[in-house]
């Protein structure tokens, strides 16, 4: 299988976060990499990242976000669904990247959303189009996670 890195970027697209990934899919605007959580423990409101986890990325080319469903390593079991509000990635022959806008929606298993990070994302300085699309975009998720029925990896 394919190796990818995977470039985390702020806005004004500065990298911030590197690691690498392998290639599961491609199609023509969708990408999905199997990567593992890298880093000491973290906390995401209930739920804590470890270092083995395992993230199933889903990335578009064109939509302003990506889904990661995040198994618990030692179980395999779903822990959530994080989605990033970004601006659609970019895709290189070896190489994926993605802008982050800060906003975030954290989706438990049993369907409890969380809106995460909405002070950081009011801090930037986006443009209207750009804030207005994120917003946008928050919503749209939010519905096609209420509906119980995605199209993102369940294993």
């Amino acid at each position: 299988m394919e190796k990818i890195r995977v470039i985390k970027q702020d806005y004004s697209g500065q990298a911030v976060w590197e690691y690498s990934g392998t290639l599961l899919h491609t199609s023509e605007n969708k990408i999905v990499i199997e990567a593992f959580f890298d880093r000491q423990d973290t906390h995401v409101d209930e739920i804590v990242l470890r270092a083995g986890d395992k993230f199933i990325e889903t990335y578009f080319l064109d939509k302003w976000f990506n889904v990661y469903e995040i198994l618990d390593r030692q179980t395999g079991v779903t822990k959530a669904f994080y989605c990033n509000i970004s601006c659609p990635a970019v895709f290189t022959e070896n190489s994926l990247e993605y802008r982050d806008l800060e906003l975030d929606l954290l989706v438990y298993p049993g369907g409890l959303q969380v809106v995460l990070d909405i002070d950081e994302f009011n801090a930037l300085p986006l443009n209207n189009q750009h804030r207005s699309t994120a917003l946008k975009t928050l919503k749209h998720l939010q519905e096609i996670f209420s509906s119980g029925d995605h199209p993102f990896p369940k294993k």
